[in-house]
């Protein structure tokens, strides 16, 4: 019995060694997006550097310039806080620091018991928006609203959204209406 097993094992692997090759997978053809790997995405690039590295670069500046310290002084009364969101610069251009010291208030003013700045900064927001002539200006300041802002803001919200001509800034508007609507 032992023999017939060996026997139909040496049969049988003759049998595949004279099977043809398995076909080679033919190769995708080159994405032409440089940035379609993970690898050049991630790459430094001189004279621009990724946020990770910028927030390396300038971890003191960053830690005082959003201390608690700091960021009161941006909800003192409307006049700070709208002296902050006028850093708002179109087409992204806004510094970085100030672009973190405005995310930070958008988050200091959510603690408990800070009911009073998030008003301040609520409506600093709201008139911002209003009178912000560039949609880029417009995202941001809807984008902290999103964050902060009250129920009570969002049919301001969807009325300048609906008026606005950039469909951008429209749907960002009622994602925002939907996010004060919760």
């Amino acid at each position: 019995m032992k023999n017939l097993v060996i026997a139909m094992m040496m049969v049988a692997g003759a049998c595949f060694a004279d099977a043809p090759a398995k076909p080679a997978a033919a190769k995708p053809p080159a994405d032409p997006n440089p940035y379609a790997g993970y690898g050049p995405a991630m790459a430094s690039k001189k004279g621009n550097p990724m946020a990770v590295e910028w927030q390396a670069q300038n971890k003191a500046a960053l830690a005082n310039a959003t201390s608690d310290k700091e960021l009161v002084c941006f909800v003192r009364d409307t006049a700070s806080a709208a002296a902050l969101l006028a850093e708002v610069k179109p087409a992204y251009a806004t510094d970085p620091l100030k672009a973190c010291q405005i995310a930070a208030v958008s988050q200091f003013v959510m603690r408990p018991g800070w009911e009073h700045a998030r008003t301040i900064w609520t409506e600093a927001l709201i008139k911002a928006l209003m009178s912000a002539k560039d949609d880029t200006v417009r995202i941001t300041y809807l984008d902290q609203l999103r964050w902060c802002g009250y129920k009570k803001h969002a049919s301001i919200v969807q009325l300048i959204g609906s008026a606005s001509p950039s469909k951008n800034v429209r749907d960002f508007a009622a994602m925002v209406v939907r996010e004060l609507g919760k």
